[in-house]
């Protein structure tokens, strides 16, 4: 991470010393991070009644309330309960940090710090606090996934793990980064979040939908971009929501997108989420054998799929991938 990959993120700096406060705010307002002070723990507990810094920052020895009891009353909060918490303080014994560590503080640095220690300490924290909120919203959105499915028959279960799994295994085979691969998670994670607004007599239909019920069905990608609006987490995902059900040759929905019009991760998560729908037994028919799926994907190239994104699937189908991930997603025996 850089100086300026930090995305403008609020600190809350409580230190009474008036120049110690100075030159830890030019560090860090340097560095492009918002910076919020306060010069003693009643400040501070005052502040957070108008602010929500992404971490704080905080002596210990300070008029009024100390550090430690700031941070025993911030931990008592439920908005505070999880916010990264570093002591910097001159008090620097074993003893002082063993306290500190013992009370569950995420770091402690002894005075005087330097530029770099201060930074590393800060990046990692809010780095280490981003990965656990990222982590805690993919458990969540995954049973909600998980649940919206169910509604539509036994036939989904597991299809939010299949069809990450098949995804993940496509675009590492094309080299993707982690930034594509994160987005492409949250992407098969809510590619069918939008069918929480579709009737349960359509999702469960045994036979097939009438020309009314596939115009609402077709919805369900635009109700599900419309879920996630406004989440800078899963604002990389939406547009793969919003069209992984367009074809390549445009004949697809909601928007007839064509070709490369598609996102790339839309594309590949067409491949994916038609493979694991094929080889999955629904209401009105029965799952296609595996080797008959792959047939039907590689008989669609150039026309319901981007050709890229199915020879990398073929190739994951020869090295044996797909046929692993198939055997770990099937439901379990009775």
């Amino acid at each position: 991470m850089n100086d300026t990959d930090v995305n403008g993120s609020t600190l809350l700096i409580v230190e009474d010393d008036p120049a110690m406060l100075v030159a830890f705010r030019d560090i860090l307002e340097g560095s492009g991070y918002s910076v919020t002070t306060a010069a003693n723990g009643k400040d501070a507990l005052r502040l957070l009644q108008e602010v929500k810094p992404a971490l704080i920052m905080s002596d210990i020895a300070m008029p009024g309330m100390d550090g430690i009891e700031l941070y025993k009353a911030i931990r008592q909060r439920p908005e505070g309960a999880a916010v990264p918490f570093i002591f910097v303080t001159a008090r620097g014994t074993r003893e002082d940090i063993f306290a500190a560590k013992a009370l569950g503080v995420d770091d402690y640095i002894t005075k005087p710090a330097t530029r770099t220690e201060l930074l590393t300490a800060v990046r990692a924290r809010l780095q280490r606090s981003d990965e656990l909120l990222l982590l805690q919203l993919k458990a969540v959105l995954r049973a909600m996934a998980n649940a919206i499915e169910a509604r539509a028959g036994v036939y989904t279960l597991r299809h939010v793990e299949a069809v990450n799994a098949y995804a993940q295994a496509i675009a590492l085979e094309l080299g993707w980064d982690e930034f594509q691969l994160e987005a492409l998670e949250f992407g098969a994670i809510l590619h069918d979040v939008g069918k929480i607004n579709i009737p349960e007599k359509i999702l469960s239909k045994e036979g097939p939908l009438d020309e009314a019920e596939w115009a609402e069905m077709r919805m369900h990608p635009v109700y599900g971009a419309h879920m996630m609006e406004g989440n800078p987490y899963l604002d990389s995902a939406l547009p793969l929501v919003l069209h992984h059900h367009e074809r390549w040759d445009g004949k697809g929905y909601p928007d007839g997108l064509a070709g490369e019009a598609i996102p790339p991760g839309a594309r590949l998560l067409a491949v994916a989420d038609t493979y694991h729908a094929m080889t999955s037994d629904r209401a009105y028919r029965p799952a296609l054998a595996s080797d008959k799926a792959f047939e039907e994907i590689l008989s669609q190239s150039g026309k319901q799929f981007d050709p890229q994104m199915v020879e990398a699937f073929e190739r994951c189908w020869h090295r044996g991938d797909v046929a692993r991930i198939h055997k770990s997603v099937q439901p379990d025996p009775e």
